[in-house]
């Protein structure tokens, strides 16, 4: 994914002002990226799909600004405004239906709920229970649907990094 993002990057042999903005994507994807596998190798779902839910934040900001290039100057260096994320996941819904849906799933593992939470309670057929305070992951099929989840959230993340970047550069210049 790095190579393939990075590829926009002094493709004229030059870097520019709002190439910040897309290498700040690119660190935030591969910051993300690592964590998430570390959290997977440290059995921690918890952990690992809170990040994959910030990585999913960080994709959807790229389709916000290249649908609303008026809010570019939000995320350059020093920015002091932020995004509407609600409605940037929202943006990101109306072109890749089912986004919405598992950013959902996600936001259930970041947030204390019900849905995400309980992640080492068992309850067994006899009512016998079994709980820890450490996560794990409940069987290596789970561990390996995060680990998919993260292989199709980066190609989608470096393809749209690159086209939006490419569109902006063809369209309106560099400042």
């Amino acid at each position: 994914m790095l190579n393939d993002a990075l590829s926009f990057v002094h493709a004229d042999g030059q870097l520019h002002h709002d190439d910040f903005v897309y290498l700040g994507f690119i660190e935030r994807a591969q910051a993300f990226h690592l964590g998430v596998i570390s959290a997977v190798e440290q059995g921690n779902p918890l952990a690992a799909v809170t990040l994959l839910r910030a990585y999913a934040e960080n994709v959807a900001a790229v389709f916000w600004i290249a649908r609303k290039p008026q809010e570019f100057d939000k995320l350059r260096p020093g920015a002091k405004q932020k995004l509407p994320i609600g409605r940037v996941i929202a943006e990101a819904e109306k072109h890749l239906p089912g986004f919405k849906s598992l950013y959902d799933v996600w936001s259930d593992h970041a947030h204390p709920s019900g849905a995400g939470g309980y992640h080492t309670l068992a309850i067994d057929a006899d009512g016998h229970m079994t709980w820890q305070s450490h996560p794990k992951f409940r069987s290596v099929a789970e561990a390996q649907q995060v680990l998919d989840w993260l292989d199709s959230i980066c190609a989608l993340t470096a393809r749209i990094i690159v086209q939006t970047a490419k569109n902006r550069r063809s369209g309106t210049g560099h400042q």
